[in-house]
């Protein structure tokens, strides 16, 4: 039998789809599977989209193989309305889904029920994962954390409003300074503030006081 390995992980697991496919070549070794292709994908379980994904399906529709050979469910799709969908092309399409603990049959009604019943728990246990993660960030905020970024200590702020203040474009200041100037323009709020200030604060000029000081 002709197959087709699929792996797939989360682009924020930082895990290896190698791992998979190695175990998918063992198995279709010892199962006397040819391998006609391999694909791979980082991206998300329940997005639909995948590029090697669409590929895949394509090369499906094409009966380039008998079987799509997969680790599990989950790595096949981890949303039930999307899996249903790609059952209802393959059985279009005469090929079957291979799990290393399941076999799809597209014409068996018991292997419709028992695969969907496997990928309502997949979906179930990514919104447990999205849930549990949404906690846990907002614990953190709750506690005073500073979610996301940490903004750089080693930017000269008022330096740098000087030079805005004298005139100086964004890219000027970034190629003088070293500084990417997306990184600038996040931190041009402060710098803008700085700026104002400085405009703002009286300055003994002869004896005499004059606004403005950058």
């Amino acid at each position: 039998m002709k197959v087709a390995l699929y792996a797939r992980v989360s682009k924020e697991d930082g895990q290896n789809p190698e791992n998979q496919l190695s175990v998918l070549r063992d198995l279709a070794a010892r199962r006397g599977y040819f391998v006609v292709g391999e694909y791979t994908d980082h991206a998300s379980g329940k997005d639909p989209n995948r590029p090697k994904f669409a590929q895949l399906m394509e090369a499906a529709r094409r009966h380039e193989f008998d079987a799509i050979l997969a680790l599990r469910v989950d790595r096949m799709m981890r949303s039930t309305i999307h899996l249903l969908a790609v059952m209802q092309n393959l059985k279009a399409y005469n090929v079957r889904l291979v799990f290393s603990d399941f076999e799809y049959d597209p014409s068996s009604p018991f292997s419709d029920m028992l695969l969907t019943f496997l990928s309502g728990i997949a979906e179930f246990e990514r919104n447990l994962i999205s849930a549990r993660t949404k906690e846990g960030l907002a614990l953190k905020k709750s506690k005073g954390v500073i979610l996301g970024r940490t903004p750089r200590t080693d930017i000269p702020l008022i330096e740098i409003a000087t030079r805005r203040a004298e005139g100086w474009g964004w890219k000027r200041i970034a190629d003088t300074y070293g500084i990417p100037k997306t990184t600038l323009l996040d931190r041009r709020a402060e710098i803008n503030a700085i700026v104002h200030k400085s405009e703002n604060v009286p300055t003994i000029i002869n004896g005499s006081e004059k606004e403005g000081g950058v």
